[in-house]
């Protein structure tokens, strides 16, 4: 057996015995091995700006817009030029509903300070997009220039309406959004709601068909379902390359599919996955159908390659069957984008309205999410008892001997290369050594880390190295957002990347999250030892007028520990930190919470103990973030209690 297994064996067999445990007194000595710790902790005032709400509105530019939705131009003498189409536009009428709508909304917006907004025309391809792409941003404020661009919507019609590039483009843009959001700030992607707006005035020009007619049976208003036949008048686009020509679709390979139903729902689906990939408050896709069935009717033949062409249907019911197959198609994206379909036939449109549509923020006070207090000198070691842990890293230092482990008692990283040493015994079978400088961790004399030092950003209790290896965050103290710091997760075996904190590892009917606030040991049945032993909270939420939320709480049942003396501490000295974590009323079960932590000093080496009474008060003003409190003179300088 190697050395690491040596080890492990050592504390497996540890963690299981009693043999080696060394109680202070009697297992229940007296209440003077008792400590209290209460106060009084607020939550944030509400800051509605950390609660986004990103809108992106698809439009559709095509030519046909200029009959469903008029009046409209393509910028010169062409389709929608026509006095038979000019004819269309109802009396009064100078600008298109879609715009007016907009416009309205827009204003809105201007009132709503989280509100930010992105603008993708489309008609062969995505064009003028807002912001600019040379901006550099993604989303923006309402401003002019977007009131400019959205004037401009009615007079640059062009001929192709490819759903598939706008919606590829939108996907796009919301992924690269929210990435560099989790990069940069991930704890606001659950505060943060995606909603896409998609206004169009029927299906997709071109439709392309690799199979080149080669099909049994295509698609039509009965059975929209199916693979869609090359459109009628498609030619230009589906077979013929032309790279000069301004009908190419940019990025479109001649002879294959386009715009069939697969590739219009997958970059929807693949919208919707973002939710739970970056765990993202909430994103929805809606769908609002333009068209005025009149209108394309009176139009004629003409809009017949506008709005499709039905083999077994009447040139008459061309109107209606565009009707069918653009409502079913919409419906099935709204679905998947978990959004509301609407559509405004004929007069409807032009009284249209986009408000109806939700795009409220998750802004709402901020709650307590998690408060866990912790023995920083002292751990559970078996199912019924716990036991001195002087410097904290997850081992007794009854198993931090000479004899067995041969790490050192006094340092919670005997080696120096920023793993702890439980966290080296524990991943030993993946070649962790407490003993031995890991390649994968901090050398400062070796070319590969030259002068590197162990950093904790975030106060989790992981260096930036152990969150490496775990593909943790390291700007974020839960990564999960399950209400257990990674630090802790680590130092038990569960993985701080699967919000699991309600399960019970061990089965003793206890969640694995009530036993780390307990202070016992999640993977091992110690109901008698969480019954006797364990931490008991209690708070009391009092509302505040400026929207937070003050919490008188006590955690009481904390046993003192006589651990022995340490460079700049003397005997008897217990460490205790309290983590308190707030999160919004409203927000989704996995927000990732602000966290704050106090920390305390308690003497226990009898017959002195210090305080003498039971209790130690930590209050709001002594909750700072958790990086602050991650090294010896941290918890010297900002802990209550008496100084060791």
């Amino acid at each position: 057996m190697d050395s690491a297994s040596l080890l492990l064996a050592a504390v497996l067999f540890c963690a299981c015995s009693d043999a080696l445990i060394q109680p202070i007194g009697s297992e229940l000595s007296n209440a003077n091995d008792r400590l209290t710790l209460r106060g009084r902790v607020c939550t944030a005032v509400p800051d509605p700006t950390g609660f986004p709400v990103k809108v992106v509105f698809i439009v559709d530019e095509s030519g046909s817009m200029c009959v469903s939705d008029p009046p409209g131009s393509q910028q010169g003498s062409a389709f929608c030029e026509r006095t038979d189409i000019q004819a269309i536009v109802p009396p009064g009428v100078t600008t298109p509903a879609r715009v007016r709508a907009l416009q309205q909304l827009l204003n809105q917006f201007r009132t709503q300070p989280n509100i930010y907004v992105s603008l993708v025309p489309f008609e062969t391809n995505v064009k003028d997009v807002w912001p600019p792409t040379t901006s550099g941003q993604r989303f923006a404020r309402p401003n002019a220039s977007l009131d400019a661009r959205v004037a401009t919507l009615q007079s640059q019609l062009g001929k192709g309406t490819d759903y598939q590039g706008a919606l590829d483009y939108t996907y796009a843009l919301i992924a690269g959004d929210i990435q560099q959001t989790a990069l940069q700030n991930p704890a606001i992607l659950p505060r943060t709601r995606y909603v896409v707006v998609f206004l169009t005035d029927g299906t997709p020009f071109p439709r392309c068909d690799a199979n080149n007619g080669r099909l049994p049976v295509y698609a039509g208003p009965d059975n929209p379902d199916l693979q869609w036949a090359d459109s009628i008048g498609a030619d230009d686009f589906c077979h013929i390359a032309d790279p000069t020509s301004p009908d190419t679709i940019t990025g479109f390979i001649v002879g294959t599919d386009r715009n069939q139903n697969y590739q219009v729902f997958n970059p929807v689906d693949k919208l919707m996955e973002l939710k739970g990939q970056y765990n993202v408050a909430d994103i929805r896709f809606h769908t609002i159908l333009l068209l005025n069935v009149a209108a394309v009717r009176a139009c004629g033949p003409i809009c017949q390659d506008l709005y499709g062409a039905y083999p077994g249907v009447a040139p008459e019911n061309y109107p209606e069957a565009t009707h069918r197959v653009a409502k079913w198609l919409l419906q099935q994206m709204a679905v998947r984008g978990n959004g509301v379909f609407q559509e405004f036939l004929d007069g409807q449109i032009y009284s249209m309205g986009l408000g109806a549509l939700d795009y409220s923020s998750l802004a709402s006070r901020n709650v307590v999410k998690t408060m866990i207090a912790r023995s920083l000198t002292s751990i559970a070691v078996s199912s019924t008892k716990m036991d001195v842990d002087t410097d904290g890293d997850g081992l007794p230092d009854a198993v931090e001997t000479p004899f067995l482990l041969k790490t050192n008692k006094f340092a919670a990283d005997t080696d120096g290369d920023c793993f702890p040493d439980a966290f080296e015994v524990m991943h030993a079978d993946q070649g962790f050594d407490p003993l031995v400088k890991d390649a994968r961790g901090c050398d400062p004399n070796s070319p590969a880390t030259l002068g590197c030092s162990c950093r904790d950003t975030d106060g989790d209790g992981l260096s930036q190295f152990a969150e490496a290896y775990l593909r943790t965050n390291t700007g974020l103290v839960d990564s999960d957002g399950d209400g257990i710091p990674d630090g802790l997760e680590a130092l038990y075996g569960k993985n701080p990347l699967v919000a699991d904190a309600t399960i019970d590892t061990d089965g003793d009917g206890i969640s694995d999250l009530d036993e780390i606030k307990a202070n016992t040991d999640p993977r091992r049945r110690d109901r008698a030892l969480f019954d006797r032993e364990g931490y008991q909270y209690s708070l009391r939420a009092d509302p505040q007028p400026n929207g937070s939320v003050c919490y008188d709480y006590t955690v009481s049942n904390i046993k003192l520990f006589t651990p022995p003396a340490r460079s700049g501490v003397r005997q008897g000295y217990n460490l205790f930190k309290v983590f308190f974590s707030e999160s919004p009323e409203s927000g989704v079960a996995t927000d990732y919470g602000v966290w704050r932590a106090g920390c305390a000093w308690a003497q226990y080496d009898p017959p002195i103990r210090i305080p003498e009474g039971p209790e130690l008060v930590l209050n709001d003003n002594n909750f700072v973030p958790p990086g602050q409190l991650v090294i010896d003179a941290d918890y010297l300088q900002n802990c209550v209690g008496t100084r060791p």
